[in-house]
């Protein structure tokens, strides 16, 4: 992840926050596409060579999914920097690392579910960007 000010007002603390849960938050993106391609699959019942592949993925290339993931990450501070009123957490202001990282990783799962039910082609392209080696 790449951490800088994208807007007016954001906050590098929460970057930085969101830096150390890089590898989280790409299993999460990871794990998602796994879930939806796999679902797609029963049911159309029909493997892919990127079935094979997906199966077989330990690890993979960060840098081709790591445009996806700044995204989303300036989209939970955005939310969370200008937008704080709205949030209705119990917690009182300002949260903690643990807390802070508890937030981006829900944001980021509400926020995959969102994409993946407009953009069903989104899986298989995270998969093809992970799976494929990166020249």
């Amino acid at each position: 992840m790449i951490v800088g000010t994208e807007f007016q007002g954001d906050s590098i603390r929460i970057g930085m926050i969101q830096h150390d849960s890089y590898g989280e938050a790409l299993r999460i993106i990871i794990d998602f596409a796994i879930d939806k391609h796999r679902h797609a699959e029963r049911v159309v019942d029909v493997r892919t060579e990127l079935s094979d592949l997906r199966d077989e993925l330990n690890s993979f290339d960060h840098r081709t999914l790591q445009w996806l993931h700044d995204r989303m990450a300036v989209a939970f501070r955005m939310d969370y920097c200008l937008n704080a009123d709205l949030f209705t957490y119990s917690t009182p202001d300002p949260h903690t690392p643990a807390q802070t990282v508890s937030f981006w990783l829900d944001f980021l799962r509400k926020e995959l579910a969102r994409m993946f039910s407009h953009h069903l082609e989104l899986p298989r392209l995270i998969l093809t960007a992970a799976a494929y080696p990166n020249p």
